[in-house]
């Protein structure tokens, strides 16, 4: 039990610190710092592969539209936050 407890807690960091790097990808996204930057670019290679296939299923929901704002990180964001809710249940 102490090798699955602890396989719990570290994925529960993991998702917090992606919950971090998602809300900062957010702000810079803002103009906070220009996109060609090393960071910028560094939490692009980060997140995108969480955000990708969320913003596709939203694509395909609005009739293969692109909506008009990336909502994407939010969807991303409650999804972190429910299954690090559910893995606090389990230790």
């Amino acid at each position: 039990m102490g090798i699955l407890r602890t396989s719990i807690i570290a994925l529960r960091a993991v998702i917090k610190v992606m919950e971090v790097v998602l809300v900062i990808r957010v702000f810079c996204e803002f103009k906070l710092i220009r996109r060609n930057t090393g960071p910028f670019q560094f939490l692009l290679l980060i997140t995108e592969p969480l955000l990708d296939p969320v913003r596709k299923m939203l694509t395909k929901g609005n009739k293969g539209k692109p909506l008009k704002f990336d909502i994407s990180p939010l969807f991303v964001i409650v999804l972190l936050y429910l299954v690090r809710t559910l893995l606090n249940k389990y230790v």
